[in-house]
């Protein structure tokens, strides 16, 4: 089981995690305003690959990162922007003898979501059709409310005499 550190926003280290677990990776996550670089240290060594983020993180930590990964020989790598999918890339290039795929259990939950987005679209569809039928069995509502406020209203045909409104 290979490890990775990831140094990024702690708002994505809840995906990367459960991702990186369904592959067989641990996860290793570094976000702190102010670094200090013997904890750096610490990290990078128990890791086996780093990825630094080099977006909203303290450019310190970036930088004893890479200064630490070049130290211990750690294959790192820096980018603005990346997802889960591109950690799973960059550790099946750098590491090409591990195997990064998921599971079979993974791939039979996908089968199963979207079993059920199915079955819900289809629940939905259902729905949406039998609130047609019913808004079309419903009687003749009646407008009170309108209808008493309406009675002094009057309209009439005559065409109005637009140069006695606009006269002054």
């Amino acid at each position: 089981m290979k490890t990775l550190l990831v140094l990024c926003e702690v708002k994505y280290w809840h995906d990367f995690r459960e991702g990186l677990a369904k592959v067989g990776v641990s996860f290793l996550g570094f976000d702190k305003k102010k670094p200090n670089r013997f904890e750096i240290d610490q990290l990078v060594a128990k890791a086996d690959f780093v990825i630094m983020r080099n977006r909203n993180v303290a450019h310190h930590s970036v930088e004893f990162a890479k200064e630490a990964c070049k130290a211990t020989d750690t294959p790192f790598w820096i980018s603005s922007n990346f997802g889960l999918e591109t950690i799973i890339k960059q550790l099946s290039q750098t590491f090409p003898d591990e195997s990064f795929e998921s599971t079979d259990q993974n791939k039979k939950s996908k089968r199963k979501i979207e079993n059920r987005v199915i079955q819900k679209q289809n629940s939905l569809a259902e729905s949406a059709q039998s609130k047609e039928s019913q808004n079309y069995l419903k009687g003749k509502k009646k407008h009170l409310p309108l209808k008493s406020a309406l009675k002094d209203f009057k309209i009439t045909d005559d065409e109005p005499d637009f140069t006695k409104l606009f006269k002054k």
